[in-house]
């Protein structure tokens, strides 16, 4: 199965969440195949508060995983989804990025995922 990874499963391995440290070493192993959007690039290094070892963390993270674009195509899915499920802009383009990459989006935050009836999406 093809992953992509949402932000918040990042952001709690960087906090020491040992499930999210386990998906995350599942991928550098070579156990699961995941991938990132370039949104959720964007909003790891966007943090306000980002101290220069957590970025550097970042970093080294994001060298680890392969990062999707954002096309034409997934803009226009994002739109509906942002239209039909009132998603926010990012949530709704990670979400296009996992269903055009026909990839499960892994998360934290079912809640804004769920209503989403084209994604498939699991819990962490």
């Amino acid at each position: 199965m093809k992953y992509v990874i949402d932000t918040n499963i990042v952001i709690d391995h960087l906090r020491g969440d040992p499930t999210a440290t386990r998906f995350l070493e599942d991928v550098e192993r070579g156990t699961r195949q995941a991938t990132i959007s370039v949104i959720t690039e964007f909003e790891l290094l966007a943090f306000p508060r980002l101290t220069p070892a957590v970025q550097r963390q970042i970093t080294a993270l994001l060298a680890l995983l392969p990062k999707l674009s954002v096309t034409s195509a997934i803009a226009r899915a994002a739109a509906a989804f942002h239209r039909s499920y009132q998603t926010d802009m990012a949530d709704a383009l990670i979400a296009a990025t996992a269903l055009r990459a026909h990839a499960t989006l892994v998360t934290r935050n079912l809640k804004h995922f769920r209503p989403i009836r084209e994604l498939h999406v699991v819990g962490l």
